[in-house]
């Protein structure tokens, strides 16, 4: 099936800023939005934005969402580059450290908190004197099953992810009526996340597709491509009503 983003996500001239967006689901966010032609800004590492440069039409500020200073500067770019900030989507994060969390090193605890917590932290704080500036400013943000249903090994990123679904779930009720906020639950996703993150150094080989899709009652693992219409909808004015939800989107591994 063809999505339509125009009948799901912001308006065309609608401003929204993807942190992530060079990534495999970032990427397909960021073609998304601008078929609309909503005005798009791409936060990403440096090394992502080299090894995946995002479209022409696309405002590009590279950054480490994880670096207080850097989050700053890249905001205060845009704050001068546009009027207001209709929407975020942070789809940051990675994984490393494939271990008992008796194990783990602390060092690594540390990346992982500031890779999927901290960033989506600072990004939140950053972003939303700009969200004010619009008639309902919307944030999503990019979470995973593992905050809810936790596999042995990944307790480390399963922690900073819950951490981001309890985050959107406080600003929710903090922040509005002017600024909605809601969290995306992807499960397993065919994107470079799965060997490291994009921009970041290869650690895993990768999962092979058809090995766990007989798991999945879809019968397919998810493509990033899967991610767009829920975060889309979760950004227009479709889902004005939603506000500290947490969408789970798994093909039905994980029921409630």
């Amino acid at each position: 099936m063809v999505l339509d983003p125009a009948r799901l996500g912001p308006p065309s001239g609608a401003y929204v800023a993807v942190v992530g967006g060079c990534g495999g689901m970032g990427r397909a966010l960021v073609d998304a939005l601008i078929q609309t032609q909503v005005h798009v800004a791409v936060l990403d590492l440096p090394s992502s934005v080299e090894q995946h440069p995002p479209p022409p039409e696309a405002l590009v500020l590279p950054m480490d969402g994880g670096n207080e200073a850097q989050v700053a500067e890249a905001f205060a770019t845009l704050a001068t580059q546009w009027p207001r900030l209709d929407g975020m989507a942070n789809l940051a994060g990675y994984f490393k450290g494939l271990s008992p969390l008796s194990d783990l090193d602390v060092s690594v605890f540390d990346d992982i908190i500031a890779g999927n917590l901290r960033s989506h932290f600072l990004c939140a704080k950053a972003a939303m004197p700009l969200l004010r500036q619009s008639v309902q400013g919307a944030i999503v943000c990019v979470a995973s099953t593992q905050a809810i249903d936790v596999i042995p090994n990944y307790t480390h990123y399963a922690a900073a992810k819950a951490g981001v679904v309890a985050m959107v779930k406080g600003m929710a009720r903090e922040n509005a009526p002017h600024i909605r906020c809601n969290a995306l639950a992807p499960g397993l996703t065919d994107t470079p996340f799965l060997v490291g993150g994009t921009g970041r150094e290869q650690i895993f080989e990768g999962i092979d597709p058809s090995r766990y899709a007989p798991r999945v009652p879809m019968k397919r693992m998810a493509a990033a491509s899967d991610m767009t219409g829920p975060i889309l909808f979760l950004l227009g004015p479709a889902s004005g009503f939603i506000n500290g939800e947490t969408l789970i989107v798994d093909g039905g591994v994980y029921v409630q």
